[in-house]
């Protein structure tokens, strides 16, 4: 990580960068497309002035297609690779914190494995305390019912 004159952190450049896959750039100018189109339309629907000013703005600023992001730089799969949820289980070079990280994890995945069950029994003994209302309700309807007709 280098360090900018204002102090704030910057990844590093990884020479062997991979660029997105064609299919998500053309997503996403498929979908700046239609933002753009949308939002030049209701521009227009309220005023012709800000309808243009919208339509010059997009059209000089390029919006959101590829190669617009941070400064002309395209994130790639390398930069966008650890926000995903397979990098917890890629090493992060301590040793230590790999092994605090995995019993954590292993930890939280038993507690609410635990929380789980605990709700499907109290749902169940729930139930269970509705139904046996519910019976015993019913069967002193029927022999209230059966002493009114004798």
């Amino acid at each position: 990580m280098t360090n900018t004159d204002m102090g704030t952190q910057t990844p590093p450049r990884h020479k062997t960068e991979k660029p997105l896959p064609v299919s998500v750039q053309l997503l996403s100018t498929l979908l700046f497309g239609v933002f753009g189109i949308l939002a030049i339309i209701f521009a227009f629907n309220a005023s012709w002035i800000a309808g243009l000013i919208v339509a010059l703005v997009l059209g000089w600023r390029g919006g959101f297609a590829p190669g617009q992001w941070h400064g002309g730089h395209t994130p790639s799969l390398a930069t966008l690779a650890p926000r995903s949820p397979e990098a917890q289980a890629r090493s992060s070079g301590n040793t230590s914190f790999d092994a605090y990280r995995s019993n954590t994890l292993q930890r939280l995945e038993q507690e609410q494995t635990k929380f789980e069950s605990f709700l499907n029994r109290l749902r169940d003994a729930k139930d269970k305390g509705e139904f046996d209302k519910f019976m015993t309700d019913r069967m002193r309807t029927t022999r209230e019912a059966k002493r009114q007709e004798q």
